[in-house]
């Protein structure tokens, strides 16, 4: 396997993708992993940040997508996830571009398995230009009311699918108990029982419609190693 020096590589939290698997789901996913090498298989496990395939690396601010660092990443090392953006939000027709630029490259792998793209929606659909943006988990804990948190994970997912994006990087369930951590807000606060609560409601909620309809998203449960404590 060839040396991969990348920037800003992240090792992928818990993945939920559990709404609507059907037996032949399973079935096609099992097959598929005994095709692959160990070098695909650690490549799938690999998160790069967008930064990775732009032009200028870092500063870039435009996602302007380099074509020679795409196909380093995703076809050289088979990288199978990336993540976010740099600077700024953009708009829904970016977002399209630059997925369909990853996704058209994943095409050219061996076994032409498509790159997942995640996105931060921890408080709504932050990353595009003009989505509704809700208060940070903090505030909603504040309220004790998962169908609220339920309702606006329900539009956040709808807003990540109409960027094209199927991968929402949240919710947030670590426990947020250390004072000096500036991410707090991420966090439903430091109570177990509100933190589990609002966090299966957001889960079911970006979920349940299931990734075959616009209006659902895989989510991610985070982060369980060397955060807030």
């Amino acid at each position: 396997m060839k040396k991969l020096v990348l920037a800003g590589i992240f090792c992928l939290p818990f993945i939920s993708i559990t709404a609507q698997v059907t037996s032949a789901d399973k079935a096609k996913a099992v097959a598929l992993v005994k095709k692959m090498t160990l070098e695909e298989k650690v490549g799938q496990m690999t998160q790069v940040t967008i930064a990775v395939i732009a032009k200028g690396g870092w500063s870039d601010t435009e996602g302007n997508i380099d074509p020679a660092a795409l196909k380093k990443a995703v076809v050289d090392h088979g990288v199978g996830s990336i993540l976010n953006v740099n600077s700024h939000a953009f708009t829904v027709d970016k977002w399209h571009e630059i997925i369909t630029k990853i996704q058209d490259e994943s095409k050219n792998t061996r076994l032409k398995i498509p790159v997942m793209y995640g996105l931060d929606g921890i408080h709504g659909q932050t990353y595009t230009l003009n989505s509704t943006l809700f208060p940070q988990n903090i505030a909603m804990a504040a309220t004790r009311n998962p169908e609220l948190v339920r309702q606006a994970a329900k539009v956040t997912a709808a807003e990540l699918r109409a960027s094209g994006v199927r991968w929402n990087f949240a919710p947030v369930l670590d426990c947020g108990r250390q004072p000096m951590w500036s991410r707090l807000p991420e966090t439903f606060g430091e109570d177990v029982y509100i933190g589990k609560t609002l966090g299966a409601a957001s889960i079911r909620a970006y979920e349940e419609d299931g990734l075959k309809n616009p209006t659902a998203v895989a989510s991610c449960m985070k982060h369980y190693l060397a955060y807030s404590a």
